[in-house]
């Protein structure tokens, strides 16, 4: 079943998240290697997941002909996009590199971003999981995606292996 999938999805990124944010919590840089491997974890799986939601999810809700649909995707999608902004534009700012060499502001930005998407899968299980369910949509089968979320994974592996 595609949900349970998706909750399991859900435990095994908060456990890469709680890897990453244990590096966070240092005063101290951990190792180059150690933090691009902690951050390109939580990177990969994240975007993984993306795009399995893609699509058994968001293309289905974007697709869907229903007003109450199309205006729950448009607020559910406007607040995915603007989490996922930030974490790529934490990226963007924070090569390793940089991270390493300001550890103290790295620390709050990186710990901000990783915790708007623990959020996000919190969210979705008690709000996105529960419409999709009153709404009857069918998870169960992939639609095409309208995103390529994968694409977008590879920008953000190209950030983190800067060292």
């Amino acid at each position: 079943m595609m949900e349970k999938r998706l909750l399991e999805d859900h435990e095994r990124i908060r456990v890469i998240a709680s890897t990453l944010k244990e590096l966070l919590a240092h005063d101290i840089a951990p190792d180059a290697n150690q933090l691009a491997s902690a951050r390109w974890a939580f990177a990969s799986a994240l975007m993984q997941h993306l795009a399995i939601k893609e699509r058994h999810i968001y293309s289905k809700l974007d697709h869907d002909p229903r007003p109450d649909v199309q205006s729950y995707f448009a607020r559910t999608k406007a607040d995915l996009m603007k989490r996922f902004e930030a974490y790529t534009g934490h990226m963007e700012a924070w090569p390793t590199s940089s991270a390493r060499a300001r550890w103290p502001a790295y620390r709050i930005s990186a710990t901000h971003v990783v915790d708007l998407f623990l959020e996000r899968l919190s969210l979705e299980e008690r709000d996105l999981l529960v419409f999709v369910n009153q709404r009857g949509i069918d998870i169960s089968t992939p639609a095409p995606a309208g995103t390529n979320w994968t694409r977008k994974a590879f920008e953000v592996k190209d950030r983190v292996a800067d060292q």
